[in-house]
């Protein structure tokens, strides 16, 4: 492909703010072998020593409801190329990302969705940002911004705890920067940043580690540019107890993405450029690392990842296997009263 074929694609791309949805980053465990020309990409942060979170404590609950997310559980539910979830434990709630409102529209998804769902902002105590992409901090602006919004309009959120990977503002509050792994309430945690590589640029990515009273370790997660075999690594320098579960946003774009932007494949040209990108036989060796460390519950976010991606998560982990919807609580440990 030449040069001016390639800036083409660049400047479609770019002005469509595709940027900063369409990344997948392949991690790799410290000393482990990836066959020729497999891309695996380790994070700089993602190897780096961290002292275990022995006194973080535990919940006894944890319920994950998506508020938004590419499918929806019922028809008057909105979804979208973009990612919120509402986390309820013993003594928090939390809301993980805002969504994209990628259209514009008002009131957007997320907000929308909420009221649907009877979840008031009032019920929120904690707000997670995992990354500063617009399918994740509500939309293309937000993210230029360094900023956030859960619509059109950024509201009132005095008195929210937010935590963010990087340095971002928010009118009226200050939001914490949390590079390392941060203790939010008992059993829960961020896991700290583990920075990405890909082809439109680094992105610092963090999620969230759960220890489930009798289970063990539920790791929710935006959009996975960490590289998954960093996140299992990052959960075992955290924790003794063994993995139970991952849910969230993996961003497996294999064979393609969802986001097809002047006749490009967004996702999957932001993340490799011209590179071929990896295959499914790439994909199913990630999911074969995930399945040696036998988690009892996995849920990928179909935001940024395939149906056929899903499909292969879906025959490798059999009734551990649970679908992704807007509307749809997935429960871990019993629901909060």
């Amino acid at each position: 492909m030449t040069q001016s074929v390639e800036r083409s694609m660049r400047g479609t791309i770019g002005k469509l703010g595709v940027l900063a949805c369409a990344v997948l980053t392949w991690g790799a465990v410290p000393d482990r072998v990836y066959a020729a020309g497999e891309p695996a990409v380790v994070g700089p942060t993602a190897s780096a020593s961290r002292a275990k979170l022995k006194e973080l404590g535990s919940t006894r609950t944890l319920e994950i409801l998506p508020l938004v997310d590419w499918n929806t559980a019922s028809s008057d539910l909105r979804g979208e190329a973009g990612v919120a979830y509402l986390v309820r434990t013993d003594q928090s709630t939390i809301l993980f990302d805002v969504g994209g409102n990628l259209e514009g529209a008002d009131p957007s998804p997320l907000v929308a969705n909420m009221g649907k769902l009877g979840i008031r902002l009032a019920d929120i105590d904690t707000i997670v940002i995992s990354h500063n992409h617009m399918d994740h901090v509500g939309g293309r602006a937000s993210a230029s911004l360094a900023t956030f919004s859960m619509g059109n309009k950024q509201i009132d959120l005095r008195g929210k705890r937010v935590i963010v990977p990087i340095q971002m503002t928010y009118p009226g509050i200050e939001p914490v920067v949390a590079p390392e792994p941060t203790v939010l309430a008992p059993g829960v945690a961020t896991a700290g940043t583990i920075t990405g590589k890909i082809y439109m640029g680094p992105v610092d990515e963090q999620a969230l580690a759960i220890r489930v009273e009798g289970k063990g370790v539920v790791m929710i997660v935006g959009c996975g540019h960490q590289g998954l075999a960093n996140l299992l690594a990052r959960s075992a320098q955290l924790f003794d107890e063994p993995l139970y579960g991952v849910i969230g946003g993996l961003h497996y774009p294999v064979p393609r993405g969802r986001l097809m932007m002047g006749g490009v494949d967004a996702q999957r040209w932001a993340t490799y450029g011209l590179e071929k990108g990896p295959s499914a036989e790439d994909v199913q060796r990630e999911i074969d690392l995930l399945a040696e460390k036998g988690p009892s519950w996995v849920s990928v976010s179909p935001h940024d990842s395939s149906d056929e991606t899903i499909e292969a998560f879906r025959k490798t982990f059999g009734p551990r296997y649970h679908d992704l919807r807007v509307g749809e609580a997935q429960v871990i440990g019993g629901a909060k009263p």
